[in-house]
């Protein structure tokens, strides 16, 4: 059984090759979405609204067209609920870190929600822990260096995409 398979190269191999160019253009928007989005959070600490909304609707688009393709929606039920899911968990972290998570990084669970949900709900999880410990590492290695004082704003949006990207990779 795999647990992030659906996005292994055999997998995708094994596709009909309208499902495969759809993965394809999955992952290429995923790089330049997530390129765009990481630099502008390195840059002014802000994922802008039409960025995010953009991908959203992309990505909402291209995955009902690949369940229709594939004639299995099921997925795309997951990828709604991995949406709800790392967006309430994101919520419920900013609401609860009195401001040390911004709107944009929940706005930004939303849409690798999305993605994450529609190929593994456990992708949710995986991509969750790597980002939170990727940026704890960063963060440690700054305060080490004194480079970052524990109360250094640090953008968590280029850690939510690497960490949603690792986990899409990921597979067994």
């Amino acid at each position: 059984m795999m647990v992030f398979g659906s996005l292994s190269l055999t997998s995708v191999a094994r596709e009909s090759w309208p499902a495969a160019l759809l993965v394809a253009l999955l992952l290429g928007l995923f790089l330049w979405f997530g390129a765009r989005l990481s630099a502008k959070d390195l840059a002014t600490h802000r994922l802008p609204n039409t960025l995010v909304a953009r991908w959203l609707l992309a990505s909402f688009i291209l995955l009902a067209v690949l369940s229709a393709i594939r004639m299995d929606f099921w997925p795309m039920l997951q990828a709604v609920l991995g949406m709800a899911l790392l967006c309430g968990g994101y919520l419920l972290v900013a609401l609860l870190s009195s401001g040390a998570m911004g709107m944009g990084d929940v706005k930004l669970a939303a849409v690798l929600g999305l993605n994450l949900g529609y190929f593994s709900l456990v992708a949710l999880f995986a991509a969750t822990v790597i980002s939170f410990v990727l940026a704890s590492v960063v963060v440690l290695i700054g305060v080490l260096l004194r480079r970052l004082t524990l109360k250094s704003a640090v953008p968590f949006g280029p850690f939510m995409l690497v960490g949603a990207l690792a986990a899409l990779l990921m597979a067994r």
